[in-house]
């Protein structure tokens, strides 16, 4: 078969028939200078809003964060995530045609992983910041149902973390092995939202999209999937307040699917050895792993003090 064929989708089809092993100096690189890339994204993420609101005292920071953030990604942190993997060992995933039942059903699933992330993130956020205020849901409301709001949820965020998350950072480490590109993705992607809150869904969700990814080869699915999850979660309910109901039949669907298609899922288990360990045993996911904590830490300390943000709350 020739590289432009492409193959029906099964979930059980391994793409990696054998890994090689690559030097822990190599992995440890790889994985260093994405985790730089994210670095410097998620720092520019953090600081234009504020930059914005210094040079024009009239910017709403609050009313623009979502549409800021997308255009943050797709402007500067892909860019940048390019560059610093333009010289890295990297592999495709094979080619895959995924049939419309079975997108749906991941769309589920994916919703599903999202919500039960969703859980376990406010359960641990009750525990840690007791009395803080819910930082996410007074964005949206400040931000409400506008085009931005739209642009931002259905076509930024979408498009462009799954470039940056799935296309440029699965491709670079995926030679090491699925298990590890699959992990380094969803974590990275949990870290990269920068607040405890949005962390355990955001993991898990990236987990289930980069294994979509690497079934797939295909960045349109993962993007039709994100897409889907956002609408779902960010705008249906400003359009239709009732519609929590129909989003919740959608997360039991995908429980329900999940439990009856979960032998189909594989994922394989040969990697090189050190992958792992190369992970996080290297300066570029130390500094990212640092700056990311940091950031939800204060963010944590200043939703738990609602009377710090009386004024950006307004």
């Amino acid at each position: 078969m020739n590289e432009n064929e492409t193959i029906e989708y099964t979930a059980d089809a391994p793409i990696v028939e054998s890994v090689p092993a690559f030097s822990r100096q190599v992995m440890r690189r790889s994985y260093s200078r994405m985790a730089l890339g994210l670095c410097l994204g998620l720092l520019f993420s953090q600081l234009l809003p504020t930059l914005l609101a210094a040079v024009f005292p009239d910017f709403d920071a609050q009313a623009h964060a979502f549409l800021v953030g997308g255009l943050c990604t797709a402007c500067f942190t892909l860019p940048v995530m390019l560059l610093a993997g333009r010289r890295l060992p990297a592999e495709r995933p094979k080619k895959a045609r995924l049939t419309l039942s079975r997108f749906l059903a991941l769309v589920c699933i994916s919703y599903a992983s999202m919500l039960l992330g969703n859980l376990v993130g406010m359960g641990v956020n009750i525990l840690v910041s007791p009395g803080s205020v819910d930082l996410i849901g007074q964005l949206a409301s400040a931000a409400g149902l506008s085009w931005e709001t739209v642009i931002a949820f259905v076509v930024l965020a979408p498009v462009f973390e799954e470039l940056v998350f799935r296309k440029v950072l699965v491709d670079r480490v995926l030679p090491f092995g699925e298990w590890p590109a699959i992990l380094f993705s969803g974590i990275t992607f949990g870290l990269f939202h920068g607040n405890l809150t949005q962390f355990f869904y955001a993991a898990l969700l990236g987990m289930v999209l980069a294994y979509v990814y690497i079934r797939t080869g295909n960045v349109l699915y993962t993007i039709g999937i994100h897409a889907c999850i956002n609408f779902m979660g960010g705008v249906l309910p400003l359009l239709f307040p009732a519609a929590s109901a129909l989003v919740m039949v959608v997360a039991v669907a995908g429980f329900i699917l999940f439990l009856t298609m979960r032998k189909l899922f594989h994922v394989e288990k040969t990697m090189s050895p050190g992958a792992v360990g190369a992970m996080f045993a290297n300066g570029g996911m130390i500094l990212f792993l640092i700056i990311s904590v940091g950031i939800m830490a204060l963010v944590a300390y200043v939703m738990n003090h609602p009377e710090l943000t009386q004024g950006l709350m307004q």
